[in-house]
């Protein structure tokens, strides 16, 4: 008897979840500044979960409500654009140029669009988080079904390819001459920490203050903990490191988590000198 409810059970908090997610993204006020209503939020939010279903894809309709409503956050005064990091058959790609069609700003999508580049040797092994999975990253797993031209045609038809801006090849060569200066968003996919060094090196000088940078891969120790590699950061970007939201499960969304997690870039120098002091009872360190 158990056994048969538990799946009913499990079933029944999935819907409720993703229900929450869906009606926080419509009535929250997110892209009023864009000509947003509840009925445009929920019109939005109806169509990206209907291109989940019609292109194949490695991330979920609530992970793309997230990036979508961060997109239309951002104020239309900021510069700036969104960069994709690994886009498989371009299901996100799709959804996320919807928002920046909404908010004036350019999409970047950058792949190989012929999967992974060869691991490291100390990455090509790797334990899912806590559980007993484990991957064996291959080079050109992953790769676009189709190619660059299947991507393309996916956005045309179900997206607005009019807002995007195709950067083919490895991230180690194609990002060091991206055309974007100001990026206030970016979204990445890369699944191997060197992948995602290449990411971060190339893209984070250029990310806006209160910009965040989502990764896909938060179960990953080898990922994750790049971003409190103290060492690293400074001697590749010369900054602090940022830290890291999310690791494990990711963020919260819904009744569970999004299976993402986002470093944000803050300049911890200007806080020091403009923000408030904050306040914990007990602790001499703050005031009151």
């Amino acid at each position: 008897m158990t056994k048969m409810k538990r799946p009913i059970k499990e079933k029944i908090f999935r819907f409720c979840s993703a229900l929450l997610t869906f009606l926080q993204f419509v009535f929250r006020n997110t892209g009023t500044e864009y000509g947003l209503t509840p009925l445009k939020r929920f019109k939005l939010a109806r169509r990206i979960i209907a291109n989940t279903q019609k292109v194949k894809s490695l991330s979920t309709w609530r992970q793309h409500l997230v990036l979508v409503e961060e997109i239309l956050s951002v104020p239309a005064a900021v510069p700036g654009d969104v960069v994709e990091c690994s886009c498989f058959n371009g299901a996100s790609s799709v959804n996320l140029s919807l928002a920046c069609a909404l908010a004036n700003r350019t999409l970047y999508i950058c792949d190989s669009f012929e999967g992974l580049p060869d691991p490291e040797a100390d990455e090509k092994f790797e334990v899912q988080g806590n559980s007993t999975n484990y991957y064996v990253w291959e080079k050109g797993e992953f790769s676009s079904e189709g190619g660059l031209a299947a991507v393309r045609r996916n956005v045309e038809q179900y997206g607005d390819v009019s807002v995007c801006k195709f950067v083919k090849g490895y991230f180690n060569e194609s990002l060091p001459n991206l055309e974007a200066q100001h990026i206030v968003l970016v979204f990445e996919d890369a699944d191997i920490a060197s992948s995602v060094k290449d990411c971060l090196v190339n893209l984070w000088p250029k990310m806006t203050e209160g910009s965040k940078f989502y990764c896909h891969e938060p179960w990953s120790k080898k990922v994750v903990a790049l971003f409190f590699d103290a060492g690293w950061w400074q001697a590749n970007l010369g900054l602090d490191y940022p830290g890291f939201f999310g690791s494990g499960n990711g963020t919260v969304t819904g009744l569970g988590y999004s299976s993402m997690g986002y470093a944000l870039k803050i300049d911890e120098e200007k806080i020091r000198e403009t923000g408030t002091k904050g306040f914990h009872a007990g602790c001499q360190g703050f005031e009151a």
